[in-house]
């Protein structure tokens, strides 16, 4: 018989027994021919391709999905778009640094935003760090405060712009916008026909004062020191949702914090401008200075309006409305945007010249967000 030769690490293949003929005799009987060898197996042209191949790694299991809730149906994954969130350029940009931490005491974050609505108004609101404390590791200057009256579906508000030559006038906004929509809140629990603005501003001015005081009455030293420290403009008002679908909006402002209403494209101030940042000029009017009388403003907002109100790090830029901020504004916030984060990209534009920290609310009727785009 002949023998086969197998390369080593190869076993012999399993040979199958010889097919047996119907006629053919019986090998168990010693008078009767062998069986016929089968031929040998062909030997391997080359010994690599004949190699076991290493053993794959094991597969992960896919990731198990949760059932939706009953009644709830599963979204699809949502990918998200680059550069989406990219700021801003407008004309020039302006060369920023990474930007430098602020002071921890208070803690004051860079960009604050939020949005929300009840059964009538629809709310965004954002306020940004400028580029300027940015680069300088000073904190945001600028404050606001939100708040629903639910027995009375109204909204109020408080907008504060810390003077800049004022060291700790951020703390001065954030006390005089809190104080403000407390004391709106308490006047609509007291079923008040008319907000009294007179003791709204008077009551941010106090709590600037006793800031300083600490204790007991303050005085005519403690009032100097509270406006070298803690100077801030103030915007209050409310929006009360009327009958015919439009909003009633009440303002009063002591400084240089402004107003608008945009409808059909075009920016219509609310309220009155006055700008300058020396604390010393006499054309300056900030709390806790009081205004010899106050001036409160009402409006009827159209159904197809925006109530716009902002520092004048927002106001400067936008000027009249018809330059590239005003468009970009309006582009933006024809109807509520449905992510509040994106108020505060759109305010966070870089645009050459303009580094103030930025504020603004931004107010609908509620049936402006269900028209917008989903």
């Amino acid at each position: 018989m002949q023998q086969q030769y197998l390369e080593p690490g190869y076993a012999r293949p399993p040979q199958p027994p010889p097919p047996q003929h119907p006629h053919q005799p019986s090998p168990q009987h010693p008078q009767e021919a062998p069986p016929r060898p089968q031929p040998p197996p062909p030997r391997p042209q080359h010994a690599q391709q004949q190699r076991p191949q290493h053993a794959q790694p094991p597969q992960q299991p896919p990731p198990r999905t949760h059932p939706p809730a009953p009644g709830y149906a599963q979204a699809p994954p949502r990918q998200p778009l680059p550069g989406r969130w990219d700021r801003i350029v407008l004309g020039r940009a302006a060369a920023v640094p990474e930007p430098k931490p602020p002071p921890a005491d208070p803690y004051r974050p860079d960009t604050v935003f939020d949005g929300w609505s009840t059964r009538y108004i629809t709310v965004r609101l954002a306020s940004v760090r400028g580029d300027e404390h940015r680069c300088s590791g000073r904190p945001r200057q600028d404050d606001i405060t939100v708040a629903w009256h639910e027995s009375t579906e109204a909204v109020v508000f408080a907008v504060a712009d810390g003077v800049s030559a004022a060291p700790q006038s951020h703390i001065g906004a954030a006390l005089a916008c809190r104080t403000a929509v407390n004391d709106l809140l308490g006047q609509l629990d007291e079923e008040r026909a008319e907000p009294d603005w007179t003791r709204v501003v008077q009551a941010a001015a106090y709590q600037l004062l006793m800031r300083v005081a600490r204790v007991g009455e303050p005085s005519e030293e403690h009032r100097k020191e509270a406006m070298a420290q803690l100077a801030t403009t103030l915007v209050a008002g409310r929006v009360l949702p009327l009958p015919d679908g439009t909003l009633r909006v009440d303002l009063v402002h002591v400084g240089d914090t402004a107003a608008w209403q945009l409808v059909g494209g075009l920016y219509y101030p609310l309220l009155g401008v006055e700008s300058d940042d020396e604390i010393s000029s006499s054309a300056v009017l900030a709390l806790p200075r009081l205004p010899p009388a106050l001036r409160p403003r009402s409006y009827q907002l159209p159904a197809d309006g925006v109530l716009l109100v902002g520092t004048d790090g927002f106001g400067v830029p936008l000027g009249d409305g018809t330059g590239m901020v005003g468009e970009l504004m309006t582009t933006g916030l024809s109807h509520p945007p449905r992510e509040p984060r994106t108020l505060a990209h759109l305010l966070d534009f870089s645009r050459e010249t303009f580094d103030d920290d930025r504020t603004l609310l931004a107010v609908w009727p509620r049936h402006r967000l269900a028209e917008g785009t989903p």
